[in-house]
């Protein structure tokens, strides 16, 4: 029996806790961008801890990781000039002993045959080209994510009692993607009561944030955003 991992942390923690025992192998978003953005780093030490293999979905994020900017692209063809840029995406994921499979839409034959030469030929990346594609994922959303630390300071100040951080993390997602399933998915679990939508509009919140986040906005653009 499997399963795929799409919350938080702290969600896949406590459904482990819960099924773990019975889980052959649990499926994850996991790329090199990910690694960071999502704590996909997190994910998979937590499924090493109960000995699931990990089964990788979104390798090339949605075709993001396989189409990068001209600046980007520099940076990956000056350590390997030869090597396919989708390619450093799936070089990535083989240098992680824990994956054991990697599921990648392909959309005509001519990627199914790029992809089956990165496939046999063992390219393995360097412990700095490793580093250095980290860091490249990184930038892909520093530049544009807000920077909250999740201190929670703005919790505590909250009438409403909603989870700031958790919230900001989920539009960084939906604003990085321009969409996508992965907020409103969490979104659903969650009552209303606890949407973005029902931010007040206070900025209670805002007169304790250290990183001076215009909360309230980000709430309405998140709201706006989901429609």
């Amino acid at each position: 029996m499997g399963f795929s991992a799409h919350g938080s942390y702290e969600v896949i923690e406590r459904f482990l806790k819960k099924y773990g025992k019975f889980m052959e192998f649990g499926q994850l978003q996991l790329n090199y961008l990910d690694w960071t953005f999502q704590k996909a780093a997190q994910k998979v030490a937590l499924f090493n801890e109960w000995n699931i293999p990990v089964w990788v979905m979104e390798p090339l994020r949605g075709g993001r990781l396989a189409h990068l900017s001209e600046g980007e692209e520099a940076q990956l063809k000056a350590m390997r000039p030869d090597e396919a840029i989708p390619a450093w995406a799936f070089r990535f994921l083989l240098g992680l002993p824990e994956v054991k499979v990697i599921l990648s839409g392909m959309s005509d034959m001519a990627q199914v045959k790029d992809n089956i030469a990165t496939f046999a030929e063992e390219r393995p990346l360097s412990e700095t080209e490793r580093s250095a594609l980290i860091a490249l994922g990184e930038g892909m959303y520093k530049h544009s994510a807000l920077p909250c630390t999740a201190c929670r300071y703005c919790t505590g100040h909250c009438p409403k009692h909603l989870n700031i951080p958790e919230l900001i993390k989920l539009y960084n997602e939906h604003r990085f993607t321009g969409g996508g399933f992965i907020a409103p998915m969490a979104l659903s679990a969650l009552p209303e009561s606890e949407w973005p939508s029902a931010c007040i509009g206070c900025r209670s919140c805002e007169k304790v944030c250290p990183q001076q986040i215009k909360i309230s906005e980000m709430m309405k653009d998140f709201t706006a955003r989901l429609r």
